[in-house]
């Protein structure tokens, strides 16, 4: 009998001993609610053993590198209770940030940490198969654009597990949030504290994510990250912004989009942003502005509230 592709599902859990697998060890496991899954099952280099025996052609090959990665988009959607992390909260925590629950602020922050350290187990069911990864990191970026409704793309490298067969697991998804539509009814957008139009803002924080092998070691680790972004939005008068004279002057500053009435709300901010060169656009016969964004160190946050 054929595998049908669209019988997918991807599991994770925090793990507590990194590498160790906390699904089989008896954590809960939470399943992911996205879109677009993808896996590489078997990542990696492999290395010719090019003898010099005489002969033409190709020589055996051994494999030098095994690993896994494992990419997925998910909802920009609030949490269902703002003083708790929302349902991707705990993917963010092994992408080099920190979750931190506010109770009295009831709210989420999500925020980038230097000293992170978290990782997860993922089982990514596909059809019939389970795909295991231990000890997995990422990296994520941010979509927004008008009139759609906003996502987070995770991409996470974890060690290889022997892949096993496996039928689909009991599902919950109850944690994860419908989303809002961006656009007029939901959405605000602030640049030092001025309102502008937006009609989209890309974010990437780039972390870098090796694979490294040594004798009696194995990790994927988060070694740096270099955040960028882009948005575009509808040009105004000069002398209500000159985006020119910002990236001339190099001057930082302070930008805030939400989502969402306050208890049903999803954001992302940063208190030291540059803005690059701008470049020249047009949406639906209105002229716009293409302004690259260059994000200083780890001055940008998530949050829910």
């Amino acid at each position: 009998m054929a595998r049908r592709d669209k019988k997918k599902i991807i599991g994770f859990a925090p793990e507590t001993t990194y590498g160790v697998d906390a699904i089989a060890a008896g954590a809960a496991m939470s399943h992911v609610l996205g879109r677009e899954f993808t896996i590489t099952p078997l990542a990696g280099e492999s290395q010719s053993l090019e003898y010099d025996n005489g002969m033409l052609g190709q020589s055996p090959q051994i494999m030098t590198e095994a690993y896994v990665t494992v990419e997925f988009t998910v909802d920009f959607a609030a949490s269902k209770d703002p003083a708790k992390a929302a349902a991707w909260g705990t993917l963010m925590s092994a992408c080099q940030r920190k979750v931190a629950d506010d109770a009295a602020a009831k709210q989420t922050l999500y925020s980038i940490d230097d000293e992170a350290t978290g990782s997860l187990s993922i089982y990514f069911f596909q059809s019939g198969s389970l795909h295991k990864l231990v000890g997995a990191r990422g990296s994520l970026a941010l979509n927004i654009t008008a009139k759609q409704f906003g996502g987070i793309k995770f991409a996470f490298t974890g060690l290889f597990v022997p892949v096993t067969e496996a039928v689909l697991p009991q599902l919950d998804f109850s944690r994860w949030v419908t989303p809002l539509k961006i656009g007029v009814e939901n959405s605000s957008f602030t640049l030092d504290d001025k309102p502008f139009k937006l009609i989209s803002l890309e974010y990437d924080q780039a972390n870098q994510v090796p694979y490294q092998e040594y004798v009696g070691h194995q990790e994927v680790m988060i070694t740096d990250y270099q955040p960028t972004a882009t948005m575009v939005i509808e040009a105004p008068k000069l002398s209500e912004l000159d985006v020119f004279a910002m990236a001339q002057a190099g001057s930082e500053h302070n930008l805030v989009f939400t989502n969402g009435p306050v208890g049903n709300q999803v954001g992302w901010q940063c208190s030291r942003v540059q803005l690059g060169r701008a470049t020249y656009g047009e949406q639906e016969g209105t002229q716009t502005y293409s302004i690259p964004l260059n994000i200083i160190a780890n001055s940008d946050q998530f949050f829910t509230r």
